[in-house]
């Protein structure tokens, strides 16, 4: 019995220090999970931040494409003038600060081998026998070898101030009353408005300015305030009204019309300004807001039956019988995407095919022809199609998220608006880019340079009234000077 209770003993001893060393790797196993646990959350936390700087550093990548994008773009590539082309080192000063320049050796002056632009006898004489001008003779003597005459002649300028004096005197007779422009005892002839008009809003002359030049030239006889030219200005702007219809309807009779929209300010709100333009005739329009509004507003494009060309405006598409896309700015968005992606190539091909195209339709056009063959026409579609399926494959490789997205959004454009992009190999009456219509805005650009703007929104509307009657002599050449004195003296133009 005794080593039987031994052995139970025993038995008991082993089974405590089994119970002791449970518990104690329980107790390690539990301190581990914890540790397991906490290591987890721990992991857990640093793949979220490892997920969170991922999407940080493609968007900072992101961000250095688009500001690599930004500081590459000139107007090769953008809508950007010409002036980006070339960025000025910041080290030049002098004469050299705002432009590209380099010291050449050659001498000042006309350079060997240039024709020259300079008047020449022979128009000189034309004029004459025109008898355009006031003709006055000197006789010189000289010891001359050949002992014949020699004609030289010197061409002038003579700049005289006159005053009118006008009385009006009682008659039973007539029932005519005193015109409303002599409302004050002294008032300025059409002559000093007119030229007011050419210097101070198409040569954009500052007021001040404009008062002492007439104040230079009069040897102190005039002296115009500000007030008096601002309302020569809004005088014009009245006047022309009944011209500026003449013009509208000029634009609706004709088969296709340019249009597009520039930015300006007055008193530092934006304001719009949008042309309407065709070869030989443009009307502007100022406005507070960009959209359908405006464009009703001005009823033009709404009573307009022909072809539009504008600048990827899908507003536009909601007027006219056919739009047009301009190709030149299409280029621009192919050759930026041909400088910042390496690995696609149907962005060359497609900027090559667009110009080859322009430049066998200006061929056909000196040959006399209207359009293309409809197998020529058939074989560039087809090729412009294999260019698009080109690209739709191409695009899927392009590794910056950025330009990936720059690419597909021209590529869906371009598949969309096909037919509104190649109008112009269908019929060579249609234009292939909408140039025309940054050039009749340029004006504004460089009043916004100069100027800054304007001063009133009432302002704005006078300018644009003024700037449709110049523009529109200009193309048609007539002296834009004739075309505004007339104005003045309520004479309706382009009749």
């Amino acid at each position: 019995m005794g080593r039987n209770r031994d052995y139970q003993a025993n038995l008991f001893n082993e089974f405590e220090k089994l119970n002791e060393k449970l518990d104690k790797l329980l107790k390690e196993n539990k301190s581990q999970s914890l540790t397991i646990y906490n290591l987890n959350l721990e992991i857990k936390e640093l793949n979220k931040q490892i997920n969170e700087k991922d999407e940080k550093i493609e968007k900072l990548l992101e961000e250095i494409d688009r500001l690599k994008n930004k500081n590459d773009k000139d107007s090769t590539n953008s809508s950007k003038p010409s002036s980006t082309n070339y960025r000025t080192p910041k080290k030049k000063t002098g004469a050299n600060l705002y432009n590209y320049r380099t010291k050449s050796n050659k001498k000042v002056g006309a350079q060997f081998g240039h024709i020259g632009n300079n008047l020449n006898k022979e128009q000189i004489e034309e004029t004459i026998k025109s008898k355009n001008v006031e003709l006055k003779e000197y006789v010189h003597y000289i010891n001359n070898k050949n002992k014949k005459d020699i004609i030289k002649y010197r061409v002038g300028i003579k700049i005289k101030t006159y005053i009118e004096k006008h009385i009006f005197k009682h008659s039973a007779k007539t029932n005519e009353k005193l015109p409303k422009e002599f409302y004050t005892d002294v008032t300025y002839d059409n002559s000093i408005k007119s030229l007011s008009i050419e210097l101070g809003s198409y040569n954009v002359i500052s007021y001040d300015r404009l008062s002492d030049f007439f104040n230079i030239i009069t040897d102190g006889i005039v002296n115009i305030s500000n007030g008096s030219l601002v309302n020569f200005v809004k005088e014009f702007s009245y006047k022309s009204m009944s011209t500026i219809e003449i013009l509208k309807g000029n634009l609706l009779n004709a088969n296709n019309m340019y249009t597009d929209e520039t930015g300006t300010k007055f008193n530092k709100k934006n304001i719009f300004v949008r042309n309407y333009s065709n070869e030989n005739t443009v009307i502007y329009k100022v406005h507070l807001n960009k959209g359908h509004k405006p464009i009703k507003e001005d009823e033009i494009l709404t009573n307009f039956c022909g072809g539009i060309m504008g600048d990827y405006d899908t507003t536009l598409y909601s007027y006219g019988t056919k739009n047009y896309e301009c190709n030149i700015h299409l280029g621009r968005y192919l050759e930026e995407l041909i400088q910042n992606i390496q690995n696609i190539t149907w962005t060359r091909k497609m900027k090559e095919l667009i110009f080859r195209m322009n430049n066998s339709r200006k061929l056909a056009i000196l040959f006399g022809s209207k359009c293309f063959e409809k197998e020529k026409v058939k074989e560039y579609e087809k090729e412009y199609d294999e260019i698009l399926k080109e690209a739709s494959k191409e695009n899927k490789n392009i590794k910056s998220s950025f330009y990936k997205d720059k690419a597909n959004k021209l590529y869906r454009r371009m598949k969309k608006y096909k037919k509104n992009h190649l109008y112009f190999i269908h019929d060579f009456e249609v234009p292939f880019d909408d140039n025309l219509s940054e050039q009749d805005l340029r004006i504004f650009k460089t009043k916004t340079k100069i100027s800054g703007g304007f001063r009133s929104f009432n302002v704005a509307q006078d300018y644009v009234n003024i700037l449709s009657i110049i523009k529109t002599s200009i193309k048609r050449n007539i002296n834009p000077f004739e075309s505004i004195k007339k104005i003045f003296n309520n004479e309706t133009l382009f009749v």
